[in-house]
């Protein structure tokens, strides 16, 4: 059973939080043992593995590269890193095409490379999550291989295979990538469902011997000392059978709300979870795109036995339509998500807060101000935003030195193969301009979080010695890198490591309650984080001009203890004075 509040406070005043902290981070935290789950409490980095640091001049990022760069890693206040899709793959979708579960791609290392990352790791206090792409595999991968060879294959319903309608698809599915989600085979003359692209055939979890072996690969890697798992599009893997078309208004939302309503989501998380109970530790968080909140909830809450934690994409979502076209944001609606993503209704339901992953543009030039003067300053806000949030915080690589998307000209300049597909379904066939497209994919694609990491001023910022990277370099790197912003102690970096300091120091920035005091003021995010040890209150000013912002009555702040701006700390009143994109947070 997960230990309650009222047991946790007994740490709080047996010693400070920040030791507690630190126990809860290091030590194995068996249930029953008193403490709360290490993952509450961690600060949680994400590495594209490609993209991080390259050792041996190919060009693409590795895991001696990763392993060099641990002690930044440390330095900065992260205890746990989730590693993107690392495993064997012939790279359709940049390795969420897995070939073989139980290998390391090539392009990173071999397997010793990562055991001797992982001893590094370990012995810098810093746990591992890895990448499991559960919902399909490689067309590349020996149970595709041998399933696609003929009816009879004893691995034939190791994914879904169906017979034509009418000469055309089994159902109207289509595929995220563009194109029809069945692809027609003709070896046995049946089509195979693919959610993704062709060289993605989904994976038959009706079949046991399916999850069985899918089971097995995580106690491999848990073995290894793995100390959780990060599960691509979980909510999928339980298929709503028997497959039917979808209506107009489903695929008008690409029939997400469809693809995640199998009836079996919640048996195959238990059993998952059932089967890798010789590491209770394990901490399994579930991608949870297209999946309600209800959804979440069931297979978050910690008395279910599923899932800890979901990655919700209510709000991520909000400004791309189409699956490529920017739409504005809106800050009334990221305080209501906030407010929803808190779950004050359920604290058996732990969240995950993020604003940045491998799947969306760089946050700074999504939600901070596009003035140069307030650049840096607004990436200062959103740190102090995600950092201040209940539940654990995941940091993208680059966020913390407030990387920007990439100036996109050309769709030539892309990797992505979503961007390719859909320039063909497009802008070849007339539907959608080329400048229409291009303009719009600048702001919302995925390859803008993909650049090479900044790391200092020497070509190709540091990631490798290749004349060419695989995916070209961020030409303001000269500006923005971790060399020249770990020596300034008003940078990005410094403001991210000092945030950190505070929320590891501040009991109720983590398990405090939530409510959100914004009131009736159009650019300000203010909100109160209170548990028995304290009140904190954080302000946040989202616009180019400043703003003089009134507390609730029933508020009253005696101590500023950290801002993105520096100034005289004056004395504090009920009207508290917000710079243009200036956060602050009081006690």
């Amino acid at each position: 059973m997960t230990p309650t509040r009222r047991t946790f406070s007994k740490y709080l005043y047996a010693s400070s939080f920040a030791a507690l902290v630190a126990r809860v981070n290091c030590d194995a935290s068996p249930e029953g043992s008193g403490a709360e789950p290490w993952w509450k409490t961690a600060i949680l980095y994400q590495i594209y593995p490609r993209s991080f640091q390259d050792t041996n001049g190919d060009g693409m990022g590795d895991f001696p590269g990763m392993t060099s760069r641990l002690r930044y890693l440390q330095d900065l206040g992260v205890n746990a890193v989730w590693i993107t899709a690392c495993f064997d793959s012939p790279n359709a979708d940049n390795g969420y095409d897995v070939r073989d579960y139980r290998r390391i791609h090539p392009d990173f290392g071999t397997m010793d490379d990562f055991e001797r990352f992982m001893a590094e790791a370990k012995s810098r206090k810093i746990r591992i999550i890895l990448d499991m792409v559960f919902n399909h595999s490689s067309d590349e991968h020996e149970w595709f291989k041998q399933s696609r060879s003929s009816r009879t294959n004893p691995y034939r319903d190791f994914y879904f295979w169906r017979d034509g309608v009418n000469g055309k698809p089994p159902t109207n599915w289509p595929s995220f990538f563009g194109g029809s989600g069945w692809e027609y085979d003709k070896t046995t003359g049946q089509y195979y469902l693919h959610h993704y692209a062709t060289k993605q055939p989904d994976l038959n979890w009706e079949n046991p011997q399916v999850r069985k072996q899918l089971y097995a690969v995580l106690n491999f890697w848990a073995e290894k000392g793995v100390s959780g798992f990060r599960f691509d599009c979980i909510g999928e893997i339980s298929k709503p059978l028997p497959f039917r078309d979808m209506t107009p208004a489903e695929l008008k939302e690409d029939g997400m709300a469809l693809r995640c309503s199998g009836a079996r989501l919640d048996e195959y998380l238990k059993e998952m979870r059932a089967a890798t109970n010789s590491y209770p530790d394990l901490y399994f968080v579930g991608e949870g795109w297209g999946m309600s909140r209800q959804e979440i909830v069931r297979a978050t809450d910690d008395r279910n036995q599923e899932l800890n934690s979901a990655f919700r994409f209510d709000f991520e979502l909000q400004d791309i339509t189409d699956g490529w076209r920017k739409l504005p944001w809106s800050l009334p609606n990221l305080r209501e998500f906030n407010r929803d993503n808190a779950f004050e209704d359920n604290h058996h339901v732990w969240p995950i807060v993020f604003l940045e992953d491998h799947d969306f543009a760089r946050s700074v030039s999504r939600f901070g101000s596009d003035r140069p003067e307030f650049q840096s300053r607004s990436a200062k806000l959103l740190a102090t935003m995600l950092l201040a949030l209940r539940g654990t915080p995941l940091i993208y690589q680059g966020e913390e030195i407030g990387m920007t998307n990439f100036p996109f000209r050309d769709v030539s300049q892309y990797d992505d193969i979503g961007v390719r597909n859909l320039w063909n379904d497009l802008v070849v066939t007339g539907k959608v301009s080329a400048a229409d497209y291009l303009s719009n994919n600048a702001l919302t694609s995925r390859d803008n979080s993909r650049t090479p990491m900044q790391w200092d001023e020497s070509p190709n910022a540091g990631f490798t010695k290749a004349q060419k990277p695989w995916l070209a370099v961020n030409p303001n790197f000269h500006r923005i890198n971790v060399q020249a912003e770990s020596g300034q102690p008003d940078s990005v970096l410094s403001f991210y490591r000092e945030m950190i300091r505070l929320r590891n120091s501040k009991s109720s920035l983590v398990f405090g309650s939530y409510r959100d005091i914004s009131g009736k003021f159009p650019n300000i995010y203010a909100y109160v984080r209170a548990d028995a040890s304290g009140r904190t209150v954080v302000v946040l000013n989202f616009s180019n001009e400043a703003v003089n912002f009134q507390l609730p009555a029933d508020i009253a702040v005696k101590k500023r203890l950290i801002s993105n701006v520096s100034e005289s700390q004056a004395e504090l009143s009920n009207i508290i004075r917000m710079l243009p994109w200036q956060s602050a947070i009081f006690e």
